[in-house]
């Protein structure tokens, strides 16, 4: 049994030269949010050296010398090509397990480079986007077969110890999955430089600067397996939904809105794992940043319920004269929606109604598109809204911004 990462490559900046072919081969970088961050970059633009995470506005220079073309961010057609991709992989019927929205892990029967290349063939014929595949007996070999692999072969494979002893003997510490800048500055003060170097020390010195975590990514390291694939998710703790503005705003009615649209996200993500939550935050951020919080009456998941009870706590909040540039909401103790109990007092008639309501509120947004139905509180207008002043059109997931064939 093999592990196989299949991770793709500048998956954002993919996703875009897919529908816009003119931009292959271009230094090309998108923006997150607010057009604020640089969140994906071309090959072409990491040979520029910009570095991820950095603020636009400190680029704009290189940008301009080097004629980087920069995008906002189009997180539906993100999203959907991934999903593109997630049922290609399926297509090979393994044991497989999303990791992030361009990463996923699969269990192969051996460590066949022609079954990766089949892989990486059969996602570039089917949605357009190149991927790499790192092939190990661990997790953690699959994660650094996969830089290899990133290096210009596609597919790298370690099939024993032997192969992983002459893979890291060279391969930075730093970049090894779980190794942050706090261990990799502890294991450099040791004179640890390379994964290789690590897996020669001791156990029991590893596990005192490193820890059992520590310990165990090593032993992956050394392809003794410590992880399998996760079959269940965690169940989550919290739902948390904020965004920058695209303009300071000053009238309570705006923020209202961005509330109002901030739980409408948050409450689809609610229902679609059959949550619902005991207890609202709401926070804004101006000169100074403040929060307002309560326990909810009875566990919801119903957006009308719970954006009256955030704007009776904005209300608590907005000072008149001041202006506010972020604003967001947090969901906490979430329960089951089927295990949730309620006293002969305490149960809201109308609660089945509201949740079959919810459930073809959602049915109908998921069949034609998101945004079909909406809240009216969430506004129209929303000219709050973050800055995308290079946005790209939603090629597949919405009717009107399809892409056109010509003769």
């Amino acid at each position: 049994m093999m592990f196989a990462l299949i991770d793709c490559n500048n998956f954002f900046a993919s996703c875009e030269q897919v529908f816009n072919p003119k931009l292959k081969g271009k230094p090309l970088v998108v923006l997150s949010n607010n057009d604020g961050c640089v969140v994906a970059r071309s090959q072409e633009a990491r040979a520029l050296d910009i570095p991820m995470g950095a603020p636009a506005f400190q680029c704009r220079d290189t940008f301009l010398q080097h004629n980087v073309i920069t995008l906002s961010s189009n997180f539906d057609l993100y999203r959907d090509m991934s999903q593109r991709v997630i049922a290609t992989l399926k297509t090979f019927e393994c044991p497989l397990e999303v990791y992030s929205v361009d990463e996923a892990f699969m269990i192969l029967p051996s460590a066949d480079p022609e079954l990766g290349l089949a892989i990486c063939k059969r996602v570039m014929q089917w949605t357009g986007l190149p991927v790499s595949v790192g092939i190990a007996p661990t997790k953690t070999l699959a994660k650094v077969a996969n830089k290899m692999a990133k290096k210009g072969a596609r597919v790298y494979s370690i099939k024993n110890e032997e192969e992983a002893k002459a893979t890291l003997q060279k391969f930075p510490v730093e970049d090894v999955w779980g190794i942050g800048r706090r261990l990799t500055n502890k294991l450099h003060a040791h004179a640890i430089r390379t994964a290789g170097a690590l897996t020669q020390k001791p156990d029991i010195w590893i596990k005192r600067h490193l820890s059992v975590v520590g310990l165990r990514t090593v032993w992956e390291l050394r392809a003794i397996p410590c992880s399998g694939l996760t079959e269940t998710r965690d169940p989550r703790k919290t739902i948390l939904s904020s965004r920058s503005f695209g303009k300071k705003v000053t009238d309570i009615d705006s923020l209202k809105e961005a509330i109002s649209t901030f739980l409408s996200y948050a409450t689809r993500k609610l229902r679609s794992d059959n949550l619902q939550a005991r207890f609202l935050t709401v926070f804004i951020r101006g000169e100074t940043f403040a929060s307002a919080s309560t326990t909810l009456p009875l566990p919801t998941a119903y957006t009308p319920d719970l954006v009256a009870a955030a704007h009776i706590l904005l209300n608590t909040l907005f000072e008149e004269g001041q202006s506010y540039k972020k604003g967001g909401i947090v969901l906490a103790d979430l329960v089951d929606e089927n295990a949730t109990q309620y006293d002969l007092f305490s149960k809201d008639p109308k609660e089945d109604q509201k949740r079959h309501l919810m459930q073809t509120f959602d049915h109908i947004n998921e069949k034609y598109e998101k945004h079909t139905l909406f809240f009216g509180s969430d506004g129209v207008k929303k000219e709050w809204k973050g800055k995308r002043s290079n946005s790209t059109p939603r090629y597949t997931t919405c009717w009107d911004e399809l892409p056109i064939v010509k003769n």
